[in-house]
């Protein structure tokens, strides 16, 4: 397994791609068509083990980073996915072991990334915080319910 990180270029075979992206419990996250392009501030991000799209995420810099900090050089990740083909791989752990160098690489003066986890999320929770996240002890209703917000200083 050696993973890429790359922005969503929207190519016909990404788009394609995506499309057959298979999230069958949408309980927590949108698929990654209904995500892509929302906001101008939306950056996707594909997550590839070889030519394979396994998992999807957005790094978002604009304006709704100050729902969740106040703290100044901050990115929200939101829509983190892997694709449920391809979960119990360790896909998630993986991509987010990369997810700083590959943060700083694009958007050189973030200095933090934060996120929203849904209170029921549990399983999602671990990983976050497996992967180096903190719990902010912040709390915020998200579109699915209650979200704990979670920091990982870079």
């Amino acid at each position: 397994m050696s993973l890429i990180l790359q922005l969503f270029q929207q190519s016909e075979a990404e788009l394609q791609a995506l499309s057959n992206y298979t999230l069958t419990n949408d309980t927590f996250c949108a698929h990654p068509t209904a995500i892509i392009d929302l906001k101008p501030s939306y950056h996707s991000v594909l997550v590839y083990d070889a030519s394979d799209i396994v998992g999807f995420f957005v790094l978002d810099n604009g304006e709704d980073v100050a729902i969740y900090t106040d703290q100044p050089n901050t990115i929200l990740l939101r829509g983190y996915s892997i694709d449920t083909n391809q979960q119990g791989k360790g896909y998630a752990k993986q991509s987010l072991q990369l997810l700083p160098s590959f943060a700083k690489k694009h958007f050189s003066d973030i200095q933090t990334i934060v996120l929203a986890v849904n209170v029921r999320n549990i399983p999602a929770q671990k990983a976050y915080l497996k992967s180096g996240f903190t719990d902010t002890t912040r709390t915020v209703m998200g579109p699915r319910g209650e979200q704990y917000v979670y920091a990982l200083h870079i």
